[in-house]
């Protein structure tokens, strides 16, 4: 079986960002011990995915504030809207 490349044409990112990878280092330790954030970002890309349970799981054992509690809601509804089991996000 062939596996074919494609050229992407277009990335669009939700606004405004969900979280900041230095400022909200807590969240992102959590996501990097729990579920190998650094290590499944692509390498040039800044493309990664995380299951929507692990944002469930955030939400319930990292401190956070309101706003960033939100942002993570939001994407959580977003991919249950979609029928999605992950968040896909673009680090830039």
């Amino acid at each position: 079986m062939s596996i074919r490349a494609y050229r992407v044409i277009k990335i669009e990112t939700a606004k405004p960002n969900s979280f900041n990878l230095y400022h909200d280092s807590e969240l992102v330790g959590f996501f990097d011990r729990e579920y190998g954030f650094y290590e499944h970002i692509t390498e040039g890309t800044g493309l990664t995915e995380l299951p929507v349970e692990a944002l469930e799981r955030a939400i319930a054992e990292v401190p956070m504030d309101e706003e960033l509690k939100e942002a993570l809601l939001k994407d959580i509804e977003a991919c249950r809207a979609k029928k999605e089991a992950y968040v896909q996000y673009y680090c830039f």
